[in-house]
């Protein structure tokens, strides 16, 4: 299964393992604000619990996690070796971390001073991030097919911190507020540029290793990332020229394009998973079907969004987006991940710890790491908490407070999973030296 793996570049476990684990616990904050604001913070997309909320999933959860998996995939599947790798996580991390959660208290207590200073703090951790990870892209010895994805996706994080900078500038006063134009931009560089666009890259590597299926079409993984840049160019370049007839059936002839490259990824990965040669029971799967479901049903709301004019469609499409596609494909790449660096570090530590000790010392397997057992509960509670969440949108004075503890749950389980699974690998490492 790893053989087409740099295992010798491989960093440092606690290079990615540092953004694992903090990233539940901004889901946990999101699912706390979600909790005190209640139906109120459903109100409008403005609203301070809705900013911060908003923020906290995606610089908190997702964005935490996608960093850490950046640095774990790019040595091991693409090849690229980051110099200097825990001075950068540990630069990086302690700089987002800080700038995240400036960030989450200057939207719900106002405060201008907190929003400069998020600002500084988290542009310097981004800056600092992608300008790493492209001069590393630069020295990859192979041209993975993943790469010009990453190289997008990473530079689309950078346009989206640059928009949000822009945004906030307006929120406080200094400039005027371009709402909902460049808020939708930043929405599309953010979801469809840095979100989606890493998923698609990573899928190409990560479906056909992990699920046993025979690879993405080659015309797919060739030509995806030059499509969607192209695609949010477009849309970039129309929401900066004056409105009219012409642009505006311009401007959804990009959005139905951006829709249909969604579709055909989705499709694609559910076809892929049929030809399966995997055999034996994975929920690593079952995690990416939910999500692929979800992003068509992302697909068609946006499609009656459009059709209708009517905006729950289009708020349904967006939340989908996150709480559905995005965070059904995330969490199961995490527990994978996550599980995989486990097993893979301690088989390094079982050979450190000398041939007369190797045969006292067994490595768990993956599935005993993260058992199918945890993911299978895991992925209930999450099917839930999305359900939940849908309900809450079309009755939030009934199921406001039962979605947010719904997501509380999950993120408390997950944090839960995933701090059990660096446990062991700390009492191995112990276990395995004093032997």
């Amino acid at each position: 299964m790893f053989t087409n793996l740099s295992l010798q570049q491989n960093p440092p476990f606690s290079v990615p393992a540092r953004f694992f684990i903090t990233a539940p616990l901004f889901g946990i904050g999101a699912a706390l604000v979600f909790l005190f604001y209640g139906s109120g913070m459903l109100v409008s997309r403005w609203s301070p619990g809705m900013l911060a909320a908003t923020h906290a999933l995606v610089l908190g959860f997702f964005a935490t996690v996608m960093l850490g998996a950046l640095q774990q995939i790019l040595p091991v599947v693409v090849g690229v070796s980051i110099r200097h790798p825990k001075r950068v996580a540990g630069i990086v991390h302690l700089l987002w971390v800080i700038g995240i959660t400036l960030l989450i208290g200057a939207f719900l207590w106002p405060a201008n001073n907190l929003f400069y200073i998020a600002v500084i703090v988290l542009g310097s951790a981004i800056v600092i991030f992608v300008g790493t990870i492209l001069m590393s892209l630069q020295r990859a010895p192979t041209h993975s097919e993943s790469m010009p994805g990453i190289k997008l996706a990473v530079s689309s994080l950078f346009i989206t911190l640059v928009l949000g900078v822009v945004l906030i500038f307006g929120h406080t006063g200094v400039i005027p507020l371009f709402r909902p134009g460049l808020t939708n931009l930043h929405m599309s560089w953010g979801l469809i540029g840095w979100i989606a666009m890493l998923v698609m890259s990573i899928a190409w590597q990560v479906v056909p290793m992990f699920q046993i299926t025979p690879p993405y079409p080659k015309w797919l993984r060739k030509k995806t990332a030059s499509f969607f840049l192209f695609l949010l160019l477009a849309k970039s370049l129309i929401s900066f020229v004056s409105d009219s007839p012409v642009l505006s059936l311009l401007d959804l002839t990009v959005d139905i394009l951006i829709a249909a490259g969604l579709l055909v990824f989705a499709l694609s990965t559910l076809h892929l998973q049929r030809q399966t040669r995997r055999k034996v029971y994975d929920n690593h799967r079952y995690f990416w079907r939910l999500s692929m479901m979800n992003l068509i049903i992302v697909v068609i709301l946006w499609a009656l969004a459009e059709i209708s004019g009517n905006p729950l469609f289009g708020l349904l499409a967006g939340v989908l987006f996150l709480m559905g596609f995005a965070m059904s494909v995330v969490t199961g790449m995490l527990l994978k991940i996550i599980a995989f660096l486990v097993w893979l570090h301690l088989q390094k530590v079982r050979e450190e710890a000398g041939k007369s000790l190797r045969h006292i010392i067994k490595v768990p397997k993956m599935k005993e790491v993260i058992s199918s057992r945890s993911s299978n509960s895991l992925i209930v509670i999450l099917m839930f908490a999305q359900a939940a969440m849908l309900m809450a949108l079309l009755s939030p004075q009934h199921f406001s407070i039962a979605a947010a503890l719904c997501w509380l749950v999950f993120f408390c389980t997950l944090l839960g999973i995933l701090g059990y699974a660096m446990f062991r690998y700390q009492r191995f490492v112990k276990k395995a030296f004093l032997v």
